[in-house]
């Protein structure tokens, strides 16, 4: 195991091994990988350099391509051995590489002899950004150039190819720069592709999963303590990101949620200055995150007082939650767990409030999202999608502006050969906090 990958070689080949039966079906010769999960899914590359154009190209047979900056040679040299690596640069030329490696971390003092030891050029000089007015950006030009030339010297100039139309890493100018370098290419979208093979996680991957549900457990705990009136938001997640870290979890793919009654409906804000007041109602929902892997929860709490109507609603909240939960299981249908959820709700007294989808498939995240790239496969009304055990659910239920209260409960579930088992599990009563 090489350093910072955690999963062993035959996990990895594994997971290649299904992609390419996926491309052999289809008929793709190759494919291009751009979403940060999917390379780290396939490759075991953890890093934040995605934010500049990367690119993996899986062929159906020989060895991937890995497509980065040159600057993330040696991070890729550390984490990711089993791929042939082709670093562009987006800025000046390549520099030459240090004679000796350990004057690298030297100052530049003169010797006896006469010779100057120190700092030399070494490979974080390499796509040092410049700006070149009026010109095709050059990180554009230089990793299109590198795609192109990498695909063709693999022998698939004329070949059918499939990439991830849908992905946010992919932009446009690069996109139809690729396109169009490769016109005898036969393109198909593979949007998708990756992500249906890595819905199952494997037994490994579940030991993050389970790791990370006990990192949100905590989490929400230290939140909810740290919860009261006259205490800043702030200080509630401060609470949350301390217990995050404590307990073994690295940086998460998504903020975490934490909001009140002025900003509840905000659906994708978190925390602002603002101190919380008696009658708030305080809105959490986080992941813990172990290996890029999440377990998202979420509570609502009262602080001081909770509405006569809370405890109804909650139950209401509860009961849909668990009616779901109980749905759950191999060969179920996403739509027919959502409709237990449903049922539970309609028998309420709410048969007019409707959500999206009561959970969605979680795993592998990145910033800015803990549930992948892409809006993620969700327990809708209308999904024919089958469950197959190891596939990681985050199970909602949200009762908002119902007009009979309030309440929110969420938590992250996995599908087993006999149902579904719930891995996050702190407190489901009603909470208030003084």
């Amino acid at each position: 195991m090489t350093k910072n990958r955690f999963f062993p070689e035959s996990e990895y080949e594994s997971r290649l091994a299904r992609l390419r039966t996926s491309l052999g079906e289809r008929g793709l010769a190759a494919c291009l990988v751009s979403s940060p999960e999917n390379v780290y899914y396939l490759t075991g590359l953890d890093h934040q350099g995605y934010f500049a154009f990367q690119l993996l190209v899986v062929p159906l047979e020989g060895e991937p391509i890995l497509i980065t900056r040159a600057m993330e040679r040696a991070i890729v040299r550390d984490q990711v051995p089993n791929v042939r690596h082709v670093g562009y640069s987006d800025g000046v030329e390549p520099l030459p590489p240090p004679r000796r490696r350990e004057q690298d971390l030297v100052l530049a003092e003169p010797t006896d002899e006469g010779h100057v030891l120190g700092l030399e050029p070494w490979s974080a000089s390499l796509g040092v950004p410049t700006s070149r007015a009026n010109l095709e950006p050059p990180s554009v030009e230089a990793s299109v150039r590198a795609t192109c030339e990498s695909i063709a010297e693999a022998g698939y100039s004329h070949a059918t190819i499939g990439f991830e139309q849908n992905s946010s890493f992919l932009p446009y100018r690069i996109a139809t720069g690729i396109l169009e370098g490769l016109p005898e290419v036969e393109w198909k979208n593979a949007s998708g592709l990756v992500d249906d093979v890595r819905m199952v996680q494997s037994a490994l991957e579940l030991e993050c999963t389970r790791h990370a549900a006990h990192v949100s457990d905590s989490m929400m705990l230290a939140g909810v303590a740290a919860a009261g009136a006259g205490v800043p938001k702030r200080e509630v997640m401060a609470a949350v990101y301390d217990a995050l870290f404590r307990r073994g979890g690295t940086y998460p793919g998504f903020v975490p949620l934490v909001r009140s009654t002025r900003t509840l409906e905000h659906e994708h804000g978190t925390w602002d200055d603002g101190l919380l007041r008696s009658k708030d109602v305080l809105f959490i929902e986080l992941a813990g995150c172990v290996r890029r892997y999440h377990a998202p929860t979420g509570r609502l709490v009262f602080i001081v007082h909770a509405p006569h109507k809370a405890q109804r609603i909650h139950a209401t909240c509860v009961k849909a939650t668990e009616r779901a939960t109980e749905a759950i299981g191999p060969g179920v249908r996403a739509g027919d767990v959502y409709r237990a959820w449903e049922e539970v709700v309609d028998g309420a007294g709410l048969s007019g409030y409707r959500r999206h989808h009561c959970g969605y498939s979680v795993g592998i995240g990145f910033p800015p999202s803990w549930s992948g790239s892409g809006v993620p496969q969700g327990l809708r009304s209308d999904s024919t999608l089958v469950l197959r055990p190891g596939m990681v659910f985050h199970l909602m239920s949200w009762l908002l502006r119902t007009g009979r209260g309030d309440a929110f409960l969420s938590d992250t579930v996995v599908v087993t050969e006999n149902g579904a088992e719930l891995l996050t599990t702190s407190s489901r009563e009603l909470l208030v906090r003084h």
